[in-house]
């Protein structure tokens, strides 16, 4: 029989072996919070210290636009100012097509546009795109260059501004003559692009990730349209094009992505009827459903004259690589919606 007392280092067996006993339980120590809680407060610090950084790197990174409105100062932009005193074309760009590349459309178009005013064009903000600051851009033009009507050309995305932005002028006694749809889709079930897939996330992530997001969404964008590279040279396609600085920042492309999905909510209907609807589409345009745009427009303001010019196997809101075939589309929208003033009495017949 094993015997034990409270003073027994050691626990006898039955067969007489000793085994040692279990050592002492050490003191239970209270944790040092105070020293936990600073290197929690330094680690979240870093951690949000990086957040900004990445962020206000791609900021950085990007042209920075502030709803600039540029009017080239140019000949023909002259002339056309004096032929129409208190007109002027307003281009507003596509989603996520910066403000040089505006420009390059605007120069394809210029030539069909000062037929009735003289052509500018709009760079949104890369701190994302605001229809208030806008609109206050163009009122502060409006009024120095002492506008009163307006002509507006929508490439693509920009087409569902244009219908905003043309009702909150309406509203202030500006005249909106025209709106020309270049493949504008009517809401976001008409886009067919590949690219929907970041529209629909856009919001809920990509305002996050800054540099980042931006050096990946490069990376997916080379990869997911290579273009016949490999994959390797595609990869560093999309990388090297993600940090040209002449490309929005994402959160213009967010911004414009959430505007996207909401449309048409934004439009409030208010556009007069007296407007025209001019619709300029590629049949097969490969990101938007031509059809199914055109009806939209047409069911959002039926009230409106509406007319309908097709560019075919030319891809989507494409005036700076086909300019004569948009020049003359642009043109016969023109003739047909707002037809230029007779400037003398026709001849009258004999008998």
């Amino acid at each position: 029989m094993t015997t034990s007392t409270a003073d027994d280092s050691k626990l006898q067996q039955d067969d007489g072996s000793e085994q040692p006993s279990p050592p002492a339980k050490p003191p239970r120590q209270i944790p040092d919070m105070p020293r936990r809680l600073f290197f929690l407060t330094m680690g979240a610090a870093a951690i949000t210290t990086a957040f900004k950084a990445n962020i206000a790197a791609d900021a950085i990174l990007t042209e920075r636009s502030q709803y600039r409105i540029n009017t080239p100062d140019n000949e023909e932009n002259r002339t056309a100012a004096l032929r129409f005193p208190g007109k002027t074309w307003y281009l507003l760009g596509g989603f996520r097509v910066s403000y040089r590349d505006a420009g390059r459309k605007l120069s394809a178009l210029q030539p069909a546009m000062n037929e009735r005013a003289p052509a500018s064009f709009i760079g949104y903000s890369n701190e994302g795109i605001d229809i208030a600051q806008l609109f206050i851009a163009i009122q502060r033009d409006v009024y120095e260059r002492k506008i009163d009507t307006v002509y507006f050309y929508g490439d693509s995305f920009g087409g569902m501004a244009a219908t905003v932005l043309a009702s909150l002028l309406a509203q202030t006694g500006t005249a909106v003559t025209l709106i020309v749809m270049g493949s504008s889709p009517s809401n976001v079930a008409d886009v067919e692009d590949p690219g929907k897939q970041y529209i629909s996330l856009a919001g809920r992530v990509v305002p996050y990730l800054g540099l980042l997001g931006r050096i990946g969404a490069g990376l997916w964008g080379g990869l997911a349209n290579p273009n016949g590279q490999g994959m390797y040279q595609a990869a560093r396609s999309g990388i090297s094009s993600s940090l040209d600085p002449d490309n929005n920042s994402l959160m213009l492309s967010t911004t414009q992505a959430t505007f996207l999905l909401a449309f048409p909510e934004q439009y409030d209907g208010k556009v007069p009827a007296s407007t025209g609807i001019g619709m300029i589409y590629d049949p097969d345009d490969f990101i938007v459903d031509a059809s199914s745009a055109i009806r939209g427009w047409e069911a959002l303001m039926p009230g409106n004259r509406h007319f309908v010019y097709e560019v075919p196997d030319t891809g989507h809101a494409s005036p700076e690589i086909h300019p004569e075939i948009y020049r003359t589309a642009l043109t016969v929208v023109l003739e047909n919606l707002d037809p230029p003033p007779l400037t003398s009495k026709p001849v009258q017949p004999i008998f």
